[in-house]
């Protein structure tokens, strides 16, 4: 699980008033599937993590901090 991964994503999708849709067709991603990052259910690849960040507009280091924030 990936909780604290999941939860910044929302917050940031949140803080850009982004629809899970709207962020999805930014990343390349099934709706569903941001769904399941924000639930913590499933990390992102490296490379859907580069988009998430551009569509975002955070540091995509950010963003992995979050996910190893989750390893340890």
């Amino acid at each position: 699980m990936y909780p604290t991964l999941g939860r910044t994503i929302r917050e940031e999708r949140e803080r850009m008033e982004m629809s899970r849709a709207e962020l999805a067709r930014h990343v390349g991603v099934a709706a569903s599937q941001v769904t399941r990052w924000e639930a913590g259910e499933y990390r992102p690849s490296t490379t859907a993590m580069m988009a998430l960040a551009r569509a975002l507009v955070m540091d995509p280091v950010d963003l992995m901090a979050a996910a190893c924030a989750d390893a340890s």
